[in-house]
């Protein structure tokens, strides 16, 4: 039975990766919104603290202060926020995959190699998501040649060492060295036996689709 990633069902597929691109993204917002400020603000401000200026001025200098912090500061919340979001859409786009290589990963690590990956049209990586699937396949294909070679390997010895006992003209070191041959090729099988390989393409894994 293949063994299947389980389905995302929310936004948040790697909570440090992503929380980390937000603080990012505040942090940026944040030095926009102080730069912005003190270009707005600090003019006017300096005006009013000058008390060698007249009154009027100053005057005319609170009123737009006061005039700027009602225009500007609902403006800016709600652009930081509709940034946030949009910010935390398009990395989603982008953990997304790198969620799915990562379990990629790990299922090669076992030695599996039946899966592929598979990415949203939405979703970015594409180029990266085609290179790993040809990689996987290449390996798959070289460690099938691999275990029929072994398997080949195994048989001949098998009949040689079926030959020798027939004829009991070989020497005793002869036949420690086959049994060592042996030996090494079965440690060779074991460790090809370790990769799981798909026979056919409608056991390649299925990734999650994630959300839409």
């Amino acid at each position: 039975m293949i063994r299947r990633e389980p389905r995302r069902h929310t936004y948040v597929v790697n909570k440090s990766l992503q929380y980390g691109f937000m603080a990012m993204i505040l942090i940026y917002a944040f030095s926009i919104v102080l730069f912005l400020a003190i270009f707005l603000f600090v003019p006017d401000i300096i005006t009013l603290m000058d008390e060698n200026l007249g009154l009027e001025i100053r005057s005319v200098a609170a009123d737009k202060m006061l005039s700027l912090h009602a225009r500007v500061w609902p403006a800016v919340i709600v652009l930081v926020c509709l940034l946030l979001l949009h910010s935390f859409r398009a990395f989603h786009r982008l953990v997304g995959p790198l969620s799915r290589f990562r379990w990629i990963f790990e299922q090669v690590g076992r030695g599996d190699l039946s899966l592929k990956v598979r990415i949203r049209k939405k979703d970015v990586l594409h180029q990266e998501g085609k290179a790993l699937n040809e990689m996987i396949e290449m390996l798959a294909e070289k460690m099938k040649n691999i275990q029929q070679a072994s398997t080949d390997a195994w048989e001949s010895l098998s009949e040689l060492e079926h030959k020798v006992d027939q004829t009991g003209s070989w020497k005793e070191s002869d036949r420690e060295l086959l049994s060592l041959h042996r030996r090494h090729l079965q440690t060779v099988m074991d460790i090809v036996r370790h990769f799981r390989l798909s026979s056919r393409k409608e056991q390649d894994r299925e990734q999650p689709d994630g959300e839409s």
